[in-house]
């Protein structure tokens, strides 16, 4: 289904998170939302087939923010059979894409390296250095039991659920394993 929202409110999808450059909210245009299945993504396309039935062909780009969940992503998080509403302007890469499903988790264990109110760096145990992003929904646990943030210092051992792109959903912590 196709929904034409004109001009006045950009103000609604400033609040969404999916509002257009200061230069593209000065001139006129029309915001557009498209809503249904995710056919096919690729870096420059992202395919639905809409709640009438109807397939439609959507341009995506660098800018185009996109929410998995509820959580920052990427268009490598959005897979075919995701539900997704997509806003653009006409034929301009859209602007926003949230997407809702199954997304697949990945686990990492190794020891906390940095970390930062938004980030932190583990050394793997394979040897690779990786950065998580906090989200508003990551938990953190310190030797079982639910813990504050803080907690996710330089030197603890960890095993860190989270996305593809990155986005920690769960990190346990325990003291530094010995050498």
């Amino acid at each position: 289904m196709r929904r034409t929202v004109v001009g006045t409110l950009t103000a609604l999808a400033a609040l969404a998170g999916l509002a257009p450059s200061p230069a593209a909210s000065a001139a006129a245009f029309e915001l557009q939302v498209d809503r249904g299945i995710v056919q096919s993504v690729s870096r420059s396309e992202l395919v639905l087939r809409e709640l009438d039935g109807s397939t439609v062909a959507l341009a995506v780009g660098a800018s185009t923010r996109v929410r998995v969940n509820g959580l920052p992503a990427t268009l490598a998080d959005v897979l075919p059979g995701f539900v997704a509403a997509v806003s653009h302007d006409g034929g301009a890469p859209a602007l926003g894409v949230r997407a809702f499903g199954r997304v697949a988790r990945v686990v990492h264990r190794g020891v906390v390296v940095s970390a930062s109110r938004r980030s932190f760096v583990l050394r793997a145990d394979s040897g690779e250095t990786l950065t998580f992003q906090r989200a508003l929904r990551t938990r953190v646990l310190w030797r079982g039991a639910p813990a504050r943030w803080s907690a996710v210092r330089p030197g603890r051992a960890a095993e860190v659920t989270h996305t593809t792109s990155g986005v920690a959903l769960r990190v346990v912590l325990r003291p530094r394993r010995a050498a």
